[in-house]
């Protein structure tokens, strides 16, 4: 099993301050539609609805197919459950607030299915996650910077 956590500062020195409203949109946006937050998931589309709260999407990521449960906690945090595809598990975005900072905490715990190898051992896969998360939160966090100042003059 491959577990990880990391937390970044939402505002760090120099950004424009973001809320917790606005970071929760980012979030959601990226859940509905990972593609331009994600660089490693070409697909992603909604393929079932259960509730407002919660759906089915189907990603295509470095290649593979997965169908994930996700589920939104407005606004405290997404929650993305495997259920189809060459790794499963749970992957978490948590909007926390510590001393009066916003902090976005990710979490997974990922597994290979049984009967299925990847090209690249548990340890890179780790390593790999994680680059690709910490990616992830920056540009969320950029695009919503983006859309709070407006297009360009």
């Amino acid at each position: 099993m491959i577990c990880s956590e990391m937390k970044l500062r939402a505002n760090p020195p120099g950004a424009s301050r973001l809320d917790r409203a606005q970071i929760w949109q980012g979030l959601e946006q990226k859940a509905l539609d990972a593609v331009p937050y994600v660089e490693a998931i070409s697909a992603c589309r909604e393929i079932a609805r259960m509730s407002e709260t919660l759906f089915d999407r189907e990603i295509e990521l470095a290649g593979a197919r997965y169908v994930e449960r996700v589920w939104l906690d407005e606004p405290n945090r997404v929650v993305f459950t495997r259920l189809d595809g060459p790794v499963l598990g749970t992957i978490t975005n948590e909007i926390l607030e510590e001393n009066g900072e916003l902090t976005l905490r990710f979490q997974f715990a990922l597994a290979i299915r049984p009967g299925d190898e990847l090209p690249v051992t548990e340890q890179e896969l780790s390593l790999q996650m994680v680059t690709a998360y910490q990616a992830a939160v920056e540009t969320t966090l950029a695009a919503v910077r983006a859309r709070i100042a407006g297009p360009a003059r």
